[in-house]
């Protein structure tokens, strides 16, 4: 919290005020979380909501960086060298609902028999820390599918250099930067080595569960 960065705005408010706005701010979604609601929950302007948002995010930017090195030097001690680019997974869960909503009730019925809220959190597997998040999509939607609500999803480039990715179940879709088990293929059978890279894949991403 000694950063320059909290005290160089000319308006600068305490500390401890900038991280109550800033948390204020992402523990909400929606209408809540527009600048303008803030800036009146707080009784500051909407240029301060701007800057302390600014100010946090570019921290953890910088956080971000490290920890993720950690994440990859993780893997490369858990499995090998050659795997360390996979310092990120990807896993989903529901979220209950009391019972079945009033409007477009037949979108939260998923595959469980339950009307639900369907979220995806993607973590760094050696603290469990997160990194992205989707929450509130209906439950009928599949993992692969609320994944695509994801900032990683929209803009991979932002997370992801070169021989980066993260892992994930089958239930996702392979990519560049989405690394998945091999999937039986039809009346076949996978080979050893698929079997194998399956298993110790399994390793890494199985290591979490966020229900």
């Amino acid at each position: 919290m000694a950063t320059p960065a909290f005290t160089e705005f000319i308006d600068a408010l305490p500390v401890a005020i900038q991280l109550a706005i800033f948390l204020n701010g992402v523990g909400h979604y929606g209408n809540a979380a527009t600048t303008e609601d803030l800036a009146e929950w707080a009784g500051v302007s909407i240029r301060t909501v701007h800057h302390d948002d600014k100010i946090h995010f570019d921290l953890l930017d910088h956080e971000d960086q490290e920890e993720w090195k950690r994440s990859q030097q993780w893997v490369e001690g858990k499995m090998c060298q050659e795997w360390h680019g996979g310092f990120l997974c990807v896993d989903g869960t529901p979220f209950n609902l009391f019972q079945k909503p009033g409007w477009h009730g037949e979108g939260f019925f998923d595959k469980n028999s339950n009307y639900s809220l369907a979220a995806q959190v993607v973590i760094l597997p050696y603290n469990l820390h997160i990194v992205n998040y989707v929450i509130s999509v209906p439950g009928s939607l599949h993992d692969s599918n609320v994944f695509g609500h994801t900032r990683i999803a929209w803009t991979p480039k932002d997370f992801f250099g070169g021989g980066q990715w993260l892992w994930a179940d089958s239930a996702y879709a392979a990519r560049m930067w989405c690394v998945t088990p091999f999937k039986q293929p039809p009346g076949g059978d996978l080979t050893r080595d698929q079997k194998m890279f399956n298993y110790h894949l399994s390793k890494v991403s199985g290591m979490h569960d966020v229900s």
